[in-house]
C-alpha cells in the first residue's frame, strides 16, 4: 500500500488543505453509514482506522477516506488517500491481460462435499489472495467433475472389468457372525 495523501499535522482542526484531493465522495457518506461506498479500508501512520468513502467501483486505483463528524479535521474533506499499484490514481487496474496460470487441482471423496457453494468459495478464497483493488482483474474459473474410483484391492464385478448398476465399486461383503463361527 502506498499514502499518496495524507493531511499534514500543522493544520488547524477545521482548517481545509489546499493540497488535498478531491473528495470524490459518494453523496452523504460523511454523515449517513446506510450510503454504499467502496469500503477499502486501511490505517494511517498514527494507527487511526480509515474506510474509503469514494462511491463504489471507482475507475482508478486511489482509495480516499474524508473526515467524518468523529475524526478531527473538516467534515468532509480527505483525511487520508491510498493506492495498491505503484501505477496510483488515475492508471487503472495494472493489467487487463491475464499474465499468470495457477493450476491447482483439489481431490476429495464425494461424502466430503458438504456446501453447495464449494466451486465459488473455493474461488473466493483464492481471490483473498490478491490486493483488493485487483479484485476485479483476476479471473477465477472452477469446476466440479464426480468420478468414481476404485478402491484398493477391489475389483468390478465378477471380474468382468465392469462397475454394478449401482455404480458404487463391489466390495466382499463383511463376514456375518455365523461365518466367523464356521471357520
Amino acid at each position: 500500500m502506498i499514502i499518496t495523501y495524507e493531511r499534514p499535522t500543522d493544520l488547524h482542526e477545521e482548517q481545509t488543505d489546499p493540497d488535498a484531493p478531491a473528495a470524490d465522495m459518494a453523496p452523504g457518506a460523511d454523515v449517513d453509514p446506510r450510503v454504499p461506498v467502496c469500503g477499502a479500508t486501511t490505517h494511517d501512520v498514527a494507527g487511526a482506522h480509515w474506510t474509503c468513502t469514494r462511491p463504489p467501483q471507482h475507475d482508478d486505483d486511489e482509495h480516499r477516506a474524508v473526515f467524518d463528524r468523529y475524526h478531527g479535521g473538516p467534515v468532509g474533506q480527505v483525511a487520508i488517500a491510498w493506492a495498491y499499484d505503484w501505477g496510483g490514481a488515475g492508471h487503472g487496474p495494472s493489467s487487463t491481460e491475464p499474465m499468470t496460470t495457477v493450476t491447482v487441482t483439489v481431490r476429495f471423496p464425494s461424502t466430503a462435499w458438504t456446501n453447495e457453494q464449494l466451486p465459488e468459495s473455493i474461488a473466493d478464497q483464492v481471490r483473498m489472495a490478491f490486493w483488493e483493488c485487483d479484485h476485479d482483474d483476476v479471473e477465477v474459473t472452477t469446476t466440479a467433475t464426480s468420478t468414481p474410483r476404485a478402491q484398493a484391492g477391489c475389483t468390478p464385478a465378477g471380474g468382468r472389468g465392469a462397475w454394478p448398476a449401482s455404480g458404487r465399486p463391489w466390495r466382499r461383503p463383511a463376514p456375518t457372525p455365523l461365518a466367523r463361527l464356521r471357520r
